[in-house]
């Protein structure tokens, strides 16, 4: 099973000149015994819908219940969907999502 979610805020604005660290904070989603394995990402430009893969040049990294993944080189006047898909359990996929604009 496989579930996609919304973070909170829903949208975040970032300009390409920026290389920042996101984080989603899972915690929630998790039950008791549960922890966060195997996470990957992709960043889905959004005119294209093809994975911008110089935006997030490494992989997502697992800090307690936190995913969090570098962003880089985004491309001014667009917009991306970051979606980091993590394993909490056997058979248990969630997929959280944040929409990102670049204005600049």
């Amino acid at each position: 099973m496989r579930s996609t979610i919304a973070m909170c805020p829903d949208t975040f604005e970032m300009s390409s000149f920026e290389t920042l660290p996101l984080a989603f904070d899972i915690a929630g989603l998790l039950l008791v015994g549960e922890t966060p394995s195997a996470p990957t990402s992709v960043l889905l430009q959004l005119d294209t819908g093809v994975d911008y893969a110089a935006g997030h040049p490494i992989q997502p990294s697992i800090n307690g219940t936190q995913l969090i993944q570098t962003l880089t080189a985004l491309q001014a006047g667009k917009r991306y969907r970051l979606v980091i898909t993590f394993t909490a359990a056997a058979g248990k996929i969630w997929a959280p999502s944040l929409l990102i604009d670049c204005p600049e």
